[in-house]
This record gives C-alpha cells, sequence and structure tokens, in this order.
C-alpha cells in the first residue's frame, strides 16, 4: 500500500474559532478568505476532525485528509428527487483529517460570500445550491413547499439545516441581511433567497398573470413574515444565464 508523506503542516494561528460547546464538533478552526467576491472557506482540521461539504466544492487539501462520498439522510428516492428538483447534488462528501492535521479548502460554483450560519437553537431553511459544508452533527434534509411549488421546478426543493453546530452557505453575489421585525412581510424573488429562520411563516406565489411574468421579467415571489433574518443575494443564476444568451452562436 503507498505511503502518504507527511507535509510539513501545522495549523495556522489566523485561523477563527467559532464559539461553540465542546463534543458536538465545535473546535473546528476556518477562515474566509478573498471575501466577498471570490469567497474561499479553509477549515485547519485537526487529527480525526471531519467536515460534511456539498459534493465538487473541494477546492484543494493536505493529503493527510480522506473523502468518502455518501447520500444525503431521507431514503434514496427523496435524494434522487432532491437532485433533479432542488439544485443539490443526492451526494455529500465528508473530509475526515484521518493521518495528521491539514487544510481543506471549498468554494461555491459561482463568484460571491460564504457565510456561516448556527442552526443548534433554530434550524434553517437553505434555497437549493446555498449549502456548501457544515459540521457532521447537522442534518440535512428537503422542505417541501406545497402545491405552491409547482409553480417552478427549481423552487420546488430547499434544504432544512437543523442538529448541532454551523452550516456555511454561499451565495451568487454579495449577501444582503434584512432583519424583519414581528408582523413584518418582506417580498423577495425566489431567485434572490439565500437562507432564513425554520421559524418564519412564508409562502411563495407568482406575481401578476402569466403575460406580465414573461414582460417584466419578474416570476415567483417569496413572502416571508417577520421576527426573523433573511439572508439575500444580490445576482441570481437565472438573469446571469439570460444575459450571455446574446453571445451564444446562432444556428443558421
Amino acid at each position: 500500500m503507498a505511503q502518504h508523506p507527511q507535509p510539513p503542516y501545522q495549523q495556522p494561528q489566523h485561523a477563527v474559532q467559532p464559539n461553540y460547546p465542546q463534543g458536538m464538533g465545535g473546535d473546528l478552526l476556518c477562515r474566509i478568505e478573498h471575501s466577498p467576491s471570490f469567497s474561499v472557506l479553509i477549515f485547519s482540521l485537526k487529527p480525526s476532525q471531519s467536515v460534511l461539504t456539498e459534493k465538487g466544492a473541494m477546492m484543494y487539501m493536505h493529503n493527510t485528509i480522506d473523502i468518502e462520498t455518501h447520500g444525503r439522510k431521507g431514503g434514496i428516492m427523496k435524494g434522487l428527487v432532491t437532485s433533479a428538483l432542488g439544485g443539490e447534488s443526492f451526494f455529500v462528501n465528508t473530509y475526515t483529517a484521518t493521518r495528521g492535521p491539514g487544510e481543506l479548502a471549498l468554494v461555491g460554483p459561482t463568484m460571491g460570500d460564504v457565510r456561516a450560519l448556527d442552526v443548534t437553537t433554530i434550524p434553517m431553511i437553505l434555497q437549493s445550491g446555498a449549502f456548501l459544508a457544515s459540521h457532521t452533527t447537522v442534518d440535512l434534509d428537503t422542505k417541501w413547499q406545497g402545491l405552491k411549488g409547482f409553480l417552478s421546478e427549481k423552487d420546488f426543493v430547499m434544504l432544512r439545516a437543523s442538529g448541532q453546530g454551523k452550516v456555511w452557505v454561499t451565495s451568487f453575489g454579495a449577501i444582503v441581511e434584512k432583519d424583519l421585525q414581528p408582523g413584518e412581510v418582506l417580498s423577495v424573488d425566489t431567485g434572490h433567497l439565500v437562507a432564513f429562520p425554520d421559524t418564519m411563516q412564508f409562502s411563495v406565489r407568482r406575481v401578476g398573470g402569466w403575460k406580465s411574468t414573461i414582460l417584466s421579467g419578474e416570476g415567483l415571489v417569496t413572502d416571508l413574515v417577520g421576527p426573523g433574518k433573511v439572508l439575500l443575494q444580490t445576482r441570481t443564476m437565472g438573469s446571469f444565464a439570460a444575459s450571455l444568451i446574446p453571445f451564444l452562436p446562432q444556428n443558421k
């Protein structure tokens, strides 16, 4: 069996330690570099420490770290539906520092920011594509929106993060926080949603009729009722993709 040489690696002194009780992965050291436009989330793993990540998020890692791919909780059929409709892959990766300490760097699929959210007290609802990483003590599941979700496949499934520890979310563009007061209602284009507390009431609706939807460029909005803090992203993948259409080769 091939031997894995130990790199001359030491834990960086400038790593940020999340403020969590011991015994639930709370002593993970991490830092965010190149924020807010080209954010990189870097974990400094101690021996035997693990972190759960979205598939394909790894930028680099030391060879003291092993990777294991497995499915989300909730059954294989539920996971396949999530893959088809929710934008998140059914499979996630667990990285573990099995042969000593090492760094693990993660990036999101688009240019944007990374933010850490505590789900120990209040679970969080994440828009599809927002999940980047979490403590292994965090549970990830799908959140069904009911029949209104059929208005748009991309908004049919969202992730619910609960358990103990943190979840790190990624955005397309900068992250904007809106702190809603009790009873305050905020209507958000669903494509701009990143995350919000599970305790908030919300509903999804279509703006106007189909004609106004096509002409205005607006489609579904999510109405969120305070209290709670909502995280938004300043760009959407749909608008970005549409802006590229005029530059694509045309069939003649």
